[in-house]
């Protein structure tokens, strides 16, 4: 389902210019971005919309469903297209805090046994793991943890 099929839906809320520039402008966009990565993408195109306003759309994406929210530990968050995307994990180095996904097509059996051992309803869930990339690990001379 991609975001133009799911566009009425998430505009009845208010209908406007921006909001419209906004969908249309996220629909291009793959893999994880920020508001700021929105908000100057739309500028270099000449498309002029508040700051608050790409933070209210992003906000109505992930209430509707059609965008996940990734928090970020120096503050903020990072968003990805819900709709057609794999299972996955999070990798996030903490030398250079790149976001990389992980292919866990596993991850999508944890809501219903969650559900059946602990009778616990998951609206959605993240997996992060945090560590350092090889890139990272070579700078600083770390030598790759054993498992």
């Amino acid at each position: 389902m991609s975001l133009s099929i799911t566009k009425t839906e998430a505009t009845t809320s208010r209908r406007t210019r921006e909001r419209e520039l906004i969908f249309d402008f996220v629909e291009t966009l793959h893999g994880h971005f920020s508001a700021d990565d929105l908000f100057f993408g739309l500028h270099r195109r000449g498309q002029r919309v508040s700051r608050a306003t790409v933070y209210r759309t992003l906000d109505l994406l992930v209430e509707r469903g059609m965008l996940q929210r990734v928090p970020m530990d120096q503050g903020g968050f990072l968003y990805e297209h819900i709709h057609g995307r794999k299972q996955h994990a999070h990798l996030y180095c903490l030398g250079c805090g790149r976001l990389t996904d992980y292919p866990m097509p596993s991850l999508g059996l944890i809501p219903g046994r969650v559900r059946r051992t602990a009778g616990f309803e998951a609206e959605h869930m993240l997996l992060r793991v945090c560590g350092y990339c090889k890139r990272c690990r070579t700078r600083q001379g770390r030598r790759p943890a054993r498992a």
